[in-house]
């Protein structure tokens, strides 16, 4: 378990404001835009800085005045900061010579962790040369050498190409189950904590504003600025009222039904619940918006559609669904959500 409790450190204007608790074999992504204050968690975590107030415990155990190396704590820098004089086997059992491991142990544990992480035929190499890859690896492979309580991991896969970020998030992954690891893993993309992650927190201004699983974290984002790195679509303004014993929301000229909610708010419209009207059987207390199709955005086996409006939408469909509709670009089209796709943001509910 690794839990930080009110955790402050200040860096020029920035101030880091941050509680988190992660459970005992969990894969906790934390996700956010860049200058958010991640990386700065992360280091106040390890030891690698010390905190001005708040409390730290890895496993049950207090460690927020310990050095780095009593922490039982795994760190990958984003660099990976590597050694680049010692050989791929020396970088993977340096914390093992640290602690004073005999040599037959250390070269064991080297070996088995190597295999684990498929670089055994790299050991004699040095790291010049290597692959962003393959330095990840050996990066990860010192990290696991002390067999630490908990990992923390900076941007693990950043510099990869994504065919192979995807490759090596599965084997982060299987190495968190295998190793039985609390994990923290720093990103700034939704598609790559979705990857790995049980559940993600959101990072903004130095907070956590946000946990949950990533559907959980879709469905629901608390705050616009979730909304945003998350990169919901759909975003939209209105006032909100009640009529008929019926929640609304009115903009651009049209009433929305609605959750229940009053005044000016912002919220967006779930994209994966559009569909075009035909494929509702029943219509009735729907929202219908007729427009044009102004682009249709082929990805692999799924198409993104932008539809012009009173209110400008983008949905989604297979494209096995898009043949059947024959949805095409400058198309007319009606289409349809009910009233629980909209989801209005918390801070502006009255």
């Amino acid at each position: 378990m690794i839990k930080a409790e009110k955790i402050r450190y200040r860096v020029d204007s920035f101030t880091l404001n941050a509680s988190l608790e992660v459970l005992d074999n969990e894969y906790f992504v934390l996700l956010g835009m860049t200058g958010s204050g991640k990386t700065l968690f992360l280091e106040n975590l390890s030891g690698l800085r010390a905190p001005a107030g708040g409390r730290i415990f890895i496993g049950g155990r207090e460690v927020t005045g310990l050095e780095p190396r009593e922490r039982g704590v795994g760190y990958v820098p984003q660099d990976g900061a590597l050694f680049e004089h010692l050989s791929v086997a020396d970088n993977i059992g340096f914390a093992l010579r640290v602690k004073g491991e005999p040599h037959d142990l250390r070269l064991r544990l080297t070996e088995e962790l190597a295999s684990g992480l498929g670089i055994r035929a790299l050991l004699n190499r040095g790291i010049r040369g290597l692959s962003g890859g393959e330095k990840q690896r050996v990066a990860l492979g010192r990290a696991l050498a002390s067999r630490p309580a908990c990992l923390l991991l900076d941007e693990p896969v950043s510099a990869l190409d994504e065919y192979t970020r995807e490759g090596v998030c599965g084997e982060l992954k299987r190495l968190q189950r295998e190793f039985r690891l609390s994990v923290i893993h720093v990103c700034h993309s939704f598609e790559e904590a979705r990857l790995v992650g049980d559940r993600i927190g959101i990072m903004h201004e130095g907070r956590i504003v946000q946990t949950g699983t990533a559907d959980g974290l879709m469905n629901a984002p608390a705050e616009e600025v979730v909304a945003n790195i998350l990169r919901a679509e759909n975003l939209l303004s209105g006032e909100a009222f009640t009529e008929n014993n019926r929640g609304m929301i009115r903009l651009n000229g049209r009433v929305l039904y609605a959750p229940f909610a009053r005044g000016s708010v912002r919220f967006f419209i779930r994209s994966w619940q559009v569909q075009p009207l035909g494929r509702f059987q029943d219509p009735t207390g729907l929202n219908v918006l007729a427009g044009e199709v102004t682009d249709v955005l082929i990805n692999g086996f799924s198409a993104k559609i932008l539809v012009r409006s009173e209110i400008p939408l983008v949905f989604y469909l297979s494209r096995h669904d898009l043949e059947d509709d024959g949805i095409k670009k400058g198309a007319r089209i009606s289409v349809a959500f009910p009233p629980d796709a909209i989801h209005i943001f918390r801070e502006t509910v009255i």
